[in-house]
């Protein structure tokens, strides 16, 4: 397994616990949800600078204990490429569906916490389709 991919699986893995530290928020899970469009902006931009400083680490760490990890794979690109067509038809989908609803009684705010579920859907699929296509070999 490369580095890269080591690293793109850390992202999406925090990605997806970040979303649904959002979601558990906005139900009303823990803490409470954001009252105002700046709050859900600053909660959703440390969450991302967040998962960049843990991508970081995570990038670090498998850089020096895997030296000799090639630095490609055409298995993981070919995975990883059908992997993200899967991930942006469920991006799609949900797209589609935000568009169907927003305009029946959406308040911005569950518009924005909507988005935020179908980014987390399409990460768990492309997640699940990459470990698929991976451990069947293509």
């Amino acid at each position: 397994m490369t580095n890269f991919l080591r690293v793109d699986l850390a992202a999406s893995t925090l990605a997806i616990l970040a979303g649904l530290i959002h979601l558990g928020a906005y139900w009303g899970l823990w803490w409470y949800p954001a009252e105002t469009g700046i709050e859900l902006y600053w909660r959703v931009g440390v969450s991302v600078a967040l998962i960049v400083v843990g991508c970081i680490i995570v990038g670090i760490l498998t850089a020096s204990i895997n030296r000799n990890a090639p630095a490609s794979d055409e298995l993981e690109n070919q995975a990883n490429y059908r992997a993200m067509r899967n991930s942006l038809f469920a991006y799609s989908g949900g797209l589609a569906i935000i568009f169907m609803e927003a305009f029946e009684m959406m308040t911005p705010m569950n518009l924005a916490h909507t988005v935020i579920g179908v980014f987390i859907l399409a990460e768990i699929v492309r997640m699940i389709s990459l470990t698929w296509y991976l451990k069947r070999g293509l």
